[in-house]
């Protein structure tokens, strides 16, 4: 029995030390930054943050290797300026500091919204003096993302509409399991050599067959022709559009007017601001998709495309009335769907380095035009 216990010791022994090795080996290979997530906390304002330099992220909280004194451009958004699907480096705010040669400072996070967009800017934005302040403003689930902030935070009291009393659920990916990390979690933060296997292609497939297996509808589209195998995810996606409630159509408004305050504030201050409209994933691959009877769901696919549509008109209407800068990226996107692979082979709907690529090239054909144009 000893020397059956030395043996099972000796073991366990090794495969800690040999795990030890390869840990400390992919640290070296790989950026954390990319890999561990970060620890989350509530916030009484922001509903939530990142603890500062949890999972590689800066003093602030936010995906960049340090806070600067000053910077030239503050990118502003949600999990797709965030750069999900993407490495750092590879997300749009650092792609554009590639591409245009400017500083850019990425001050975004995953399940933000407007509210925290025009938070940010006041608190953290400002303070670098930037040139020009660039707000992320995902179509996809902004407007949820606003409701649920105006009518879950006591400082947006004010912006309440009496008539209103319950408000949408907050299932923002970072908003969950705050308060009792699972195991999952806890490796996730603190090994890199865990996120690589878990965040990889195979971890994408199981993410996508649980959500098949709770009953969420994945539809898979693969055209060769346009060499497009991906994903999408309508009825997540009609939850965040659908005009016919009253809590999203309250969440449009209270997004614009968030965008307004922005604007003017950014103007207060003698900054430069931009919009960047981010559409769905369903909506760029609306030429393949939209009245395709093949196709599961194919109503609830259709009647997303119509309403962002809509939504879509709305938003770029009132940008126009109010004077407040913005570049829509849905054709961009459209065409360079149709020349390579811009978002990944699952049900995610980020796009990739590519997609990201395409949006930062957008904005630096934006930032090279002459004033007033």
């Amino acid at each position: 029995m000893n020397k059956l216990l030395k043996n099972v010791v000796l073991i366990l022994v090794s495969i800690f030390i040999a795990l030890l090795i390869a840990e400390g080996a992919a640290r070296l290979v790989y950026d954390p930054i990319d890999f561990l997530k970060p620890v989350t906390l509530r916030d009484e304002v922001l509903r939530y943050r990142i603890e500062p330099g949890s999972g590689a992220h800066d003093d602030w909280g936010f995906r960049n290797k340090s806070v600067p004194e000053t910077v030239e451009v503050v990118a502003i958004g949600d999990s797709q300026t965030y750069g999900i699907s993407a490495q750092a480096r590879d997300s749009w705010p650092s792609q554009l500091q590639s591409q245009s040669g400017k500083s850019v400072y990425n001050l975004s996070l995953p399940g933000y919204g407007p509210a925290e967009y025009l938070l940010l800017m006041k608190d953290k934005a400002l303070n670098l003096k930037p040139e020009l302040i660039v707000g992320g403003f995902y179509l996809g689930n902004d407007f949820k993302d606003s409701f649920t902030a105006v009518y879950s935070v006591p400082v947006w009291e004010g912006l309440r509409d009496p008539g209103i009393t319950s408000a949408l659920p907050d299932d923002s990916p970072v908003s969950k399991k705050i308060d009792s990390p699972s195991l999952s979690d806890r490796l996730s933060a603190n090994s890199v050599l865990y996120r690589l296997v878990s965040s990889s292609v195979i971890g994408d497939n199981l993410r996508q067959r649980r959500r098949i297996a709770r009953g969420e509808e994945v539809v898979m589209l693969s055209s060769e022709e346009h060499g497009i195998n991906t994903g999408f995810t309508p009825d997540r996606r009609l939850k965040g559009l659908d005009l016919e409630n009253p809590e999203v159509t309250e969440g449009i408004m209270l997004a614009l007017e968030f965008f307004n305050r922005m604007n003017t504030l950014a103007g207060e201050n003698d900054i430069a601001f931009l919009v960047v409209i981010i559409p769905t994933k369903e909506s760029v691959f609306a030429d393949l998709i939209e009245g395709n009877e093949s196709l599961a769901v194919s109503e609830k696919i259709d009647r997303l495309i119509s309403n962002e549509r809509k939504v879509n008109k709305r938003v770029r209407k009132y940008f126009a009335e109010y004077g407040i800068e913005y570049i829509d990226v849905l054709p961009a996107l459209q065409e360079g769907a149709l020349k390579e692979q811009i978002y990944p082979a699952n049900f995610g709907g980020h796009t990739n380095e590519n997609g990201y690529r395409i949006i930062a090239e957008t904005i630096n054909s934006w930032l090279k035009q002459p004033a007033g144009d």
